[in-house]
């Protein structure tokens, strides 16, 4: 690494170790009320319809793969 370099780099280092960070942390007014139980579950299915597609795509490719002529 040239001398250049390292001293930017320390620079740089030093400025963000020396920033002032500020933290504000709000409490909520009003309380916050669980979503009704069908969204729920429907998170839920739809995260398991990715999961499926996905593996059903890797399971497609691979069928596919072993088709294919060699150096192809």
């Amino acid at each position: 690494m040239r001398p250049g370099r390292a001293i930017l780099l320390v620079v740089a280092v030093l400025g963000l170790v020396t920033m002032p960070i500020e933290l504000t942390i709000g409490l909520a007014e009003d309380p916050i009320v669980a979503p009704p139980h069908l969204a729920s579950l429907l998170l839920i299915g739809s995260c398991l319809l990715l999961i499926g597609s996905g593996l059903g795509l890797r399971r497609i490719e691979r069928t596919l793969a072993g088709r294919r002529p060699p150096g192809t």
